[in-house]
């Protein structure tokens, strides 16, 4: 039991990595050792081994693995049984920690964006080396498959989020006191909230662009857009009321109603789930982040956090999401399957490709473009945020190095089948 509880603990951590935008589950799979046992389970689901769960004997199988491994045999009948009850731990880590993590993860990033992600830098940087050493013979090929994956993954990661289904309007924002200096406002740096009432959630906006507040200015005109992608954010007059950022602002006015949000199709929910399922079965490519990239991240969650309260019409999302999980995820893992099976070294090289093109995602120092793009930048020398975010990298690498030392002595490495 101690040995299915242990694949749990590393459902669990890849859980929280898949709410993460940049951080993929299929890496942290790659860092905890079970990464190719978990596709060999999964491509395996099918009718036969749905025949063998009708079984007696099989059934009984499993409840002699689950309390010893060592019970279930070299024998196909074993080995099947090993798969399902593989997969049942890891999911019900997984599970919970998706729940858990979407309620906590998002605020701490928002908190500290360049400390996390210098966390999951170290992460991911480090965990490289795992299938890299595991390439037997480096010949040219395998370097060009690498570089060829490396940079379509930098490029994939660096597209902006597109905003055509967030609600958006104007508001004028009244300071405090007139502006000693120029104050840059950006999509990054302000926000401005609509408390929740009336039936509706609290939303965030952000700036549509940037915007310059000169100096003596008491008040600016500026455009805003809703974070989060849905009807939600198509709000009444006046509904914006606060604003946190660079400059102390007295008050909000909103003339008029913010419009332009629209829900995604149940379709558009299905075809963007089995996407983001497929790419987070691969180290490197983040599930989250392709949602983001569809323009589905910030509605999913916000559809499981209302259906988790009942509503059924959150619930139709969430429902239609994991059937979209669970058609990529059979599908694409029997391909992966075929893959290592047959050009593993091939495989793994364009793994290591994956990881190193999605670290352009993982930069901790950035600022927002005019347009609301991020613009990767370097750090400042000897600056304390500076400090920090070298301190979690190193955590992030050390954590890599000791739970890769400890799944070798275990002999559950990613040569381990």
């Amino acid at each position: 039991m101690k040995h299915w509880f242990g694949n749990s603990l590393r459902g669990v951590c890849m859980g929280l990595a898949d709410v993460i935008p940049g951080v993929s589950g299929g890496t942290v799979a790659l860092i905890l050792g079970i990464y190719p046992r978990l596709i060999t389970a999964v491509g395996s689901v099918g009718a036969g081994m749905l025949r063998r769960l009708r079984m007696r004997s099989f059934r009984a199988l499993l409840k002699e693995g689950f309390r010893e491994p060592a019970r279930l045999g070299d024998a196909s009948e074993g080995a099947e049984a090993g798969h399902i009850l593989l997969m049942a731990s890891v999911v019900a880590g997984v599970v919970p920690a998706i729940l858990a993590g979407a309620q906590i993860l998002p605020p701490l990033l928002s908190s500290h964006p360049e400390q996390m992600r210098g966390l999951f830098l170290g992460l991911v940087l480090a965990s490289v080396t795992i299938p890299a050493r595991q390439i037997g013979r480096r010949s040219a090929s395998r370097w060009i498959l690498a570089c060829v994956a490396a940079l379509l993954t930098a490029w994939f990661a660096g597209l902006p989020e597109p905003s055509t289904r967030h609600a958006h309007g104007s508001v004028t924002l009244e300071f405090a006191t007139p502006l000693a200096d120029d104050i840059r406002l950006t999509p990054g740096n302000l926000t401005l909230e609509a408390p929740a009432g009336d039936g509706h959630p609290a939303v965030e906006f952000g700036l549509s662009r940037s915007r310059v507040a000169p100096a003596g200015a008491t008040s600016l005109e500026v455009e805003v857009v809703a974070r989060a992608a849905g009807a939600a954010g198509n709000l009444p007059a006046a509904s914006i009321r606060a604003a946190d950022g660079p400059v102390e602002i007295a008050a909000v006015s909103q003339p008029e109603a913010l419009t332009g949000g629209r829900d995604p199709s149940l379709a558009y929910v299905f075809v963007g789930g089995a996407l983001a399922i497929s790419a987070m079965v691969l180290p490197g490519i983040s599930g989250s982040f392709v949602l983001l990239l569809l323009g589905l991240y910030s509605f999913v969650l916000h559809s499981l956090a209302l259906a988790l309260q009942g509503d059924l019409r959150a619930a139709a999302v969430v429902a239609t999401m994991l059937a979209a999980m669970a058609f990529g995820l059979l599908t694409f893992t029997r391909i992966l399957k075929a893959l290592f099976a047959r050009w593993r070294e091939a495989t793994l090289a364009v793994l290591v490709g994956l990881m190193v093109g999605s670290l352009r995602k993982l930069w901790p120092f950035m600022e927002q473009g005019e347009d609301g793009s991020e613009v990767l930048v370097l750090p400042i020398v000897g600056d304390t945020g500076t400090l920090t975010v070298l301190m979690m990298f190193a955590v992030g690498v050390g954590a890599v190095v000791v739970l890769d030392r400890a799944g070798r002595r275990a002999g559950s490495g990613i040569g381990t089948q």
